[in-house]
């Protein structure tokens, strides 16, 4: 009987031990003596708590100003539970010692010991989602105001996800091309030859190349632009190729979106 009580013991403290370990240790207790300005801050959100306001912080960085797309469905979806949606900065020069985030990291700790720690995400991906479907005729790419896809749009079997370098069309291409006797190849180091091409990828994964250009350059003897007598050679291939085939859309949160890319076609 004793020896059971002991086993009952020893497994209680061991399950405590591990809770506490998978348990995260409190922003407050790691505020550094000197920092005054993250004292006042945490004073500040302890208050607002008080008072019954919990505030949702979005990071937008720096000088690079990165707003949430979805921050008018955002702040829509945080209402219902009455939370506040911020922006939340970025200083540009960061002291020793110093937390500039004070704030917010305390009312994050406070949403996720109310709501769960998949609380944000799963209304960040609502919102996203809900804006993406108001906004299907936009076009997303890389640095443009909407902001980015998730998925890039896909070749038929290219091996993984990549915007520019395209493994099924890569290859594809490499098993029609033929290249003439007299054509230049480039082999030596720092060298380069590619076909670049701009396109619009639409959601039902129709191609239309906007634009494209190619690179030929010899790190050894600096000669470029050569072989131009087969460009348009390579760029008919090409070019049947992107728009005569259906790409697999590119995707924000599981939705086929138009898309714009930048990708390439590597020569011999």
């Amino acid at each position: 009987m004793k020896l059971k009580i002991k086993l009952i013991i020893i497994i209680s403290f061991l399950i405590n031990l591990s809770c506490n370990r998978d348990k995260k240790e409190s922003m407050e207790n790691k505020i550094h003596p000197d920092d005054t300005s993250c004292m006042e801050e945490l004073h500040l959100a302890k208050k607002d708590i008080s008072n019954a306001k919990l505030v949702y912080c979005n990071y937008t960085g720096n000088i690079l100003y990165h707003p949430l797309r979805a921050q008018k469905q955002m702040d829509s979806l945080l209402h219902k539970f009455k939370v506040k949606f911020q922006n939340e900065g970025s200083p540009c020069v960061i002291e020793n010692n110093r937390n500039y985030h004070c704030y917010c990291e305390y009312m994050e700790e406070k949403i996720v010991e109310k709501y769960g720690e998949k609380f944000i995400d799963s209304l960040l991906f609502k919102a996203d989602s809900i804006y993406i479907l108001k906004h299907l005729d936009e076009t997303f790419y890389n640095g443009s105001l909407s902001g980015t896809w998730d998925k890039p749009a896909l070749f038929p079997n290219d091996t993984h996800y990549d915007q520019t370098n395209h493994s099924g069309l890569q290859k594809v291409f490499e098993r029609i091309v033929k290249y003439p006797k007299d054509y230049i190849y480039t082999k030596e180091a720092n060298s380069l030859s590619y076909f670049q091409i701009y396109l619009d990828i639409d959601e039902k994964g129709k191609a239309k190349i906007i634009d494209h250009h190619f690179v030929f350059w010899n790190g050894k003897t600096k000669q470029e632009n050569y072989n131009k007598k087969y460009w348009d050679y390579f760029k008919n291939i090409a070019f049947s190729l992107i728009e005569g085939t259906t790409w697999i859309p590119a995707k924000i949160k599981n939705i086929n979106v138009k898309s714009r890319n930048n990708i390439i076609i590597y020569l011999k």
